[in-house]
């Protein structure tokens, strides 16, 4: 299948590194100088310019052989049985004139021409040729703007290229920039005449917005690398009720001589304004490439729209769904999101287990405590994906011994539903039971038993896993301390089931997905946080959204169990809220999606388990800080990034050292030798959570005053829902 080719105009709006950089990633394959809004000292810094930011061709689009009004101060409301003064820019001496420009309009211009302003613009009658000026009477009122288009009711000569086009060619050419626009192409002279300019080979993309341009059309496909539909300037010879024919004669035309054709005009310009395009521009593109255009062409939407990289994400949807549409009467599919944009989860799909199905008496409950609730929530809504259940003896040695589940996807943490003698005497070796939490009166899932298993040696399984059989290590008391059976299957859940418990700021990975996908995000940095955010962590988020030129930090906190001490959920939630209200992250995105889970004291092995977590949230970059999901001393500092280094993970690691306060440089990133240095101020959440509970002064450089005050306040008002007991 031929790759449909997005070509978008540079402009005001665009004209940003990371604007820049987003547009290349989304998909632009030519990046087009609009030389009628170009001035010649403009054009040279502007090409070297972009150049720093993408490799993708620059191509101009020459004047051409066009008439347009000169620079007004501001636009000129005519109104039917005005008269009007037209004069050539030269020679303009008030602002009651309208200047023109593109050839002597004197000589050009014959009494009793019917002369047309833009597309859809007023329409005026020349009455008299004078020595200095032509006037005109209004026939049909409107706007006459700054550098529009200008047509004449009969075919007038016009020189194929303006002496600015000279002169930016020629600085083109001392660039050996290869891609060129040819604009208002009359003929195959036309095209031939712009190739012999250049002593090397170059890629002429003829536009066709003319009567002369349809009637030569033979000729300019066969000497054109391609050729663009320009259907507003194509409208002032065409009426606007026939260019959709038009629009197909070329596209056929081009087929016939195996030469491509682009489209250009009006695509998305809903999307000048507003963040989404119309339902009308969706379908006109989707019969626009299914007619065969080769490639489509923003311009105003990308150079001078408020939404130029999310113009362009959205057109290369539009493309991949109208290529990869398949009518199989698959009705699902057209519910889901367009893939290919936000990173695929991890193993390829998002597993998703709900039950519809009514209670059944017949089957059994058991009661559960909150790990095992929390666990069986998450695989069923994908935060786990390709996990799809508790984990049976041979997939934990797979997972422990080899880093992989399944067919060789990469997982390295085991997810476990432990159970004691009791518990699995009452329930089936196979089959269905309910899964019910302690405290509820009704079942949240339903498991499809696969296997009751005891295990044999949970000593030497936790020595592998932990990397200690030291039971001072939390995570191997706790391993040792639960049952000695192993239940494994797959856990539905309940869709009546009402999680009160559920944080109200918890999303599930199709929820995030749908946001990011519907903010226009692609490129998101996921951070996992227990603590309320420092200075130190802010650092670290924007070093890590400039670095990667994100568009959004997804802020997961996790609101599951905690150790005594610990920051609660809602505290962390408000800090957090606070600094994307106070806009701490512009120009960046910020989103808050709660990470409902408990800590497993595993390592290095759960730093990669919550970073494919966040993939499946829809995050391709993770934060993974100086000892990530540390536990005491039983791991070195830096030992999950060396774990990461022997994964190959689709998520990609974004490693910071320790921060810390520099009294003369200011915030910097530091390692741990240079904690020795005096001019060195650590910042932890532990030295802020002692000061918050002391009452204990908190300068700037370790927190947001706003931020204190938040604590300050929440620790005088409600001190019992700041901190675990």
């Amino acid at each position: 299948m031929n790759q449909i080719k997005i070509i978008c105009t540079i402009g005001p709006a665009s004209v940003e590194e990371s604007v820049i950089k987003k547009m290349d990633e989304s998909g632009v394959d030519l990046f087009r100088i609009n030389l009628s809004h170009t001035a010649v000292e403009d054009f040279l810094p502007l090409v070297e310019t972009v150049r720093q930011w993408t490799d993708k061709p620059i191509c101009p689009d020459t004047e051409g052989a066009q008439l347009r009004t000169s620079l007004m101060c501001q636009n000129k409301r005519v109104d039917e049985h005005d008269i009007i003064e037209f004069v050539n820019k030269s020679k303009l001496l008030d602002e009651s004139q309208i200047g023109i420009i593109g050839g002597d309009i004197q000589s050009l211009f014959k009494k009793g021409d019917l002369v047309t302003i833009d597309f859809d613009g007023a329409v005026v009658q020349i009455i008299e040729n004078l020595s200095t000026h032509l006037k005109a009477r209004v026939l049909h009122g409107g706007k006459i703007g700054n550098n529009k288009g200008i047509s004449v009711d009969r075919a007038v000569e016009l020189e194929s290229f303006t002496p600015k086009d000279d002169k930016i060619l020629e600085i083109a050419k001392s660039l050996n920039m290869k891609h060129f626009f040819l604009s208002f192409c009359s003929h195959s002279d036309d095209v031939i005449s712009l190739r012999d300019k250049f002593d090397y080979p170059i890629q002429i993309i003829s536009k066709v917005e003319s009567k002369k341009g349809l009637i030569n059309l033979d000729g300019i496909c066969e000497y054109s690398d391609a050729i663009l539909i320009d259907r507003g300037d194509l409208s002032r010879d065409v009426p606007l009720e026939k260019i959709p024919f038009a629009q197909q004669h070329i596209l056929e035309k081009g087929k016939s001589f195996n030469t491509p054709v682009y489209v250009a005009t009006n695509l998305m310009e809903n999307m000048i304004l507003n963040s989404k395009p119309t339902r009308a521009e969706v379908n006109d593109i989707r019969s626009t490439l299914n007619g065969g255009a080769s490639g489509l062409v923003l311009a105003a939407e990308t150079a001078i729209g408020k939404y130029p990289v999310e113009c362009v994400r959205i057109l290369s949807k539009i493309i991949e769904e109208t290529q990869n549409y398949k009518d199989d009467n698959n009705i699902e599919k057209l519910f889901s999101l367009t893939s290919g944009r936000i990173i695929d989860p991890h193993g390829g799909e998002l597993i998703q287990q709900f039950s519809n199905d009514p209670i059944d008496d017949a089957i059994q409950s058991i009661v559960v405590h909150e790990q095992i609730f929390m666990d069986a929530y998450q695989i069923a809504n994908g935060t786990f994906s390709p996990i799809n259940g508790f984990m049976n003896l041979e997939e934990i040695h797979s997972v422990l011994n080899e880093n992989i589940i399944g067919n060789d996807i990469t997982w390295t943490l085991p997810i476990l539903f432990q159970a004691d003698e009791t518990l699995v005497q009452s329930i089936p070796a196979k089959g269905k039971v309910y899964l019910q939490k302690e405290g509820d009166q009704q079942p949240f899932a339903v498991l499809d038993i696969q296997a009751v298993e005891k295990f044999k040696n949970k000593e030497s399984l936790s020595d592998v896993w932990f990397g200690t059989q030291n039971l001072d290590h939390p995570g191997v008391a706790k391993f040792l301390a639960s049952g000695d059976y192993l239940i494994s299957g797959r856990p539905y859940l309940l869709r009546d089931y009402d999680h009160d418990g559920k944080n109200k700021y918890e999303l599930t990975p199709p929820q995030s997905r749908y946001i990011f996908d519907h903010n226009g995000w692609h490129n998101i940095v996921g951070f996992h946080t227990r603590n309320v955010p420092h200075i130190g962590h802010e650092f670290i988020q924007m070093k890590a959204l400039m670095g990667t030129n994100a568009d959004a930090l997804f802020i997961s906190p996790v609101t599951g169990l905690k150790k005594s001490g610990d920051f609660l959920a809602n505290p962390i939630i408000d800090c957090y809220n606070s600094l994307i209200k106070e806009g701490v992250f512009k120009p960046f995105g910020a989103l808050i999606g709660s990470f409902n889970t408990h800590s497993r004291y595993s390592g290095p092995r759960e730093a990669v388990f919550t970073a494919l977590c966040r993939q499946n949230y829809g995050c391709n970059y993770f934060i993974v800080g100086r000892d990530h999901t540390g536990v005491g001393n039983y791991y070195e500092p830096d030992a999950a990034l060396k774990f990461f280094d022997q994964l190959n993970l689709d998520i990609k690691i974004l490693s910071f050292n320790s921060v810390s306060y520099n009294k003369e440089k200011g915030m910097i990133n530091v390692s741990s030798q240079d904690s020795a240095d005096q001019k060195i101020e650590k910042i932890s959440g532990s030295i802020i959570r002692d000061k918050i509970m002391s009452d204990g002064e908190i300068p700037d450089y370790l927190m947001r005053p706003s931020i204190v005050k938040i604590l300050k306040d929440w620790k005088t008002n409600d001190p019992q829902t700041l901190f675990q007991p």
